[in-house]
């Protein structure tokens, strides 16, 4: 055999079958471990690795291709040696045949060696011939690898396509995304622009309104001193105005003397009774009354409500006299000071406001609580001191001749009225939580506290004798405690009597003997101190009876339809 195909057969029989399978299995291995590390990553490092293993794949089936190709030349000229050894083979036949016995021997061994070499050569043939067939296997084996190798490439190829138009979508989603991002930005920053202009805006209008509600105060301040001095003005010229009608009617005294004494005889008589009919109808406040007030002199009527008046009425002839203006809310609460010259109101607006009673002039506009305020009280003994209550939960004692607040205490449930005590040293108060509870003022300290209600305390009112107290409450009753003790002394109720508001407050007649309270049906009740019996129930209005008040002129209710009835 040449030497050139013994090293073909050579090279082609060092791989055997389980080496190029396992070959094979490990460039398939390395292909899907690649592919799978292409999937997870695709980074680029994988597909070249991926192409040079293909590169040395295709090196070696060309190099296997030539192997087989020399095998084949290798074995036509094998194929040729044979059939010239067969041929030299037949003529030595021949001419065995021909030759002499003496030369018989000689062409015998001839021909056995002819045959040896033949035998040989058929040998070697086979031999190359199975080596050919292995390197045939090989080849196929290598192609079939070749051909995996290719799949692989071609997936991978796909795979890198798929990565490439992947990663180009992802670049145009990146692209648009910072684009919407750019966007946002942009609108953002013209936002917050117009956030700062609109700030900047809002300031500059808030600093305009406080200069102009300086100016409308200024205003206001020079308009109240302009009608404080018209006031003045008109209070001289009618003092003027009743000296020389004094002086004129000077010798009508003994005639106007005694129609006062009739008079007041006949409010006597009249005390010592119960109203049974209407003196006058009123129209009082727009929007409902939440109070009336007579003065002690029985000759004005005081109401207060939603239309942010204080209306004031003569008693005797029920004529509108005048109207205190300046609060900003409805006026929940109004009294008289001891001498009937100035009036006191509390309103919503989180203030009270003292008013001379003859001018109408404000005096003081007291603030400092921080809710609506429920209740307000004159001093019966120091006109210079009130008491006030809030839904703040805020009790103030307040200087009436300053204009600000001596005290205050803070309570333990909302506070809806407060009254003094016969000494004023103490201040009482009821409360939502339906307790009454005394207050100390000079150390601002609750000195006694009592429950006496179910529900909420909206009013509270001394008796005239001074010891005891007067209780109006939501659980529909009224109770007479002993300011002492804060025992209870009697309890009065009636089977139509229902409380309608929560300022609803109860009055009691100038001796003492009766008292009298408004119900949610229209009625005005009235019952007897002494024994607790109703006496009658005065009906009048057409909504709930809020509020009533009682002197020695009559008895006085009004409604939630802002109508005003005086009984006698």
């Amino acid at each position: 055999v040449p030497a050139p195909m013994a090293h073909v057969i050579a090279s082609v029989a060092d791989d055997d079958d389980d080496d190029v399978l396992r070959i094979i299995k490990q460039r398939i291995d390395r292909r899907n471990a690649a592919h799978d590390a292409l999937a997870s990553t695709s980074e680029p490092f994988v597909v070249r690795e991926l192409w040079d293993e293909n590169a040395t794949l295709v090196q070696r089936l060309v190099a296997l291709k030539d192997a087989l190709r020399e095998c084949e030349r290798q074995r036509d000229a094998q194929g040729r040696d044979v059939v010239a050894l067969e041929e030299a083979l037949a003529l030595a036949r021949v001419e065995s045949t021909t030759k002499t016995s003496a030369g018989e021997g000689t062409e015998v061994e001839r021909e056995r060696r002819l045959k040896e070499e033949l035998s040989e050569v058929y040998k070697k043939h086979a031999e190359s011939s199975q080596r050919f067939i292995d390197a045939r296997d090989a080849l196929e084996k290598e192609q079939k690898a070749k051909k995996v190798a290719e799949d692989a490439l071609d997936q991978i190829k796909s795979d890198v396509e798929r990565a490439e138009r992947r990663a180009i979508e992802c670049e145009h989603a990146l692209a648009e995304a910072r684009k919407a991002e750019s966007s946002a930005l942009s609108e953002a920053e013209a936002q917050l622009s117009l956030k700062n202009a609109a700030l900047t805006k809002i300031e500059q209008l808030e600093r305009d309104n406080a200069e102009l509600l300086e100016r409308l105060m200024e205003v206001k301040m020079k308009e109240a001193e302009k009608m404080n001095e018209i006031n003045d003005l008109y209070a001289d010229m009618l003092r003027q105005k009743k000296s020389a009608e004094l002086s004129a009617k000077a010798e009508g005294l003994a005639d106007a003397s005694a129609a006062s004494l009739k008079a007041l005889s006949m409010s006597t008589m009249m005390s010592n009774g119960v109203p049974s009919r209407k003196k006058h109808i009123l129209q009082a406040n727009k929007g409902g009354t939440h109070r009336v007030a007579l003065s002690h002199d029985s000759f004005t009527l005081a109401c207060a409500g939603d239309n942010r008046l204080v209306s004031m009425f003569d008693v005797e002839t029920g004529a509108h006299t005048s109207d205190l203006s300046g609060m900003l809310g409805s006026v929940l609460d109004v009294c008289f000071s001891v001498d009937d010259t100035m009036v006191l109101g509390a309103s919503t607006d989180c203030s009270l406001q003292l008013w001379d009673a003859l001018s109408g002039r404000v005096k003081h506009r007291l603030t400092g609580h921080a809710q609506k305020v429920t209740s307000a009280k004159i001093s019966q003994i120091d006109a210079k001191r009130a008491v006030s209550c809030s839904q703040d939960r805020n009790i103030k004692v307040w200087d009436l001749n300053r204009g600000h607040a001596l005290s205050s205490m803070l309570t333990p449930s909302n506070v809806y009225s407060v009254a003094f005590d016969s000494s004023e040293q103490h201040v009482c108060s009821g409360h939502f939580d339906g307790s009454v509870r005394i207050w100390d003022v000079r150390t601002n300290d609750i000195s006694q506290e009592f429950s006496a209600h179910t529900s909420i305390i909206t009013a509270v009112t001394t008796m005239p004798n001074q010891n005891e107290l007067l209780t109006n409450s939501r659980d529909n009753t009224l109770k007479l405690l002993d300011i002492r003790t804060l025992d209870v002394v009697r309890t009065f109720s009636a089977p139509k009597y229902r409380v309608g508001t929560d300022w609803s407050n109860p009055c009691v007649s100038p001796d003492g003997q009766h008292i009298a309270s408004g119900g949610a049906d229209g009625g005005l009740f009235i019952w007897r101190v002494q024994d607790g019996r109703l006496m009658t129930t005065l009906h009048g209005h057409d909504a709930v009876v809020a509020t009533c008040a009682w002197s020695t002129a009559g008895l006085a209710s009004a409604c939630k339809n802002g109508v005003c009835l005086l009984w006698v």
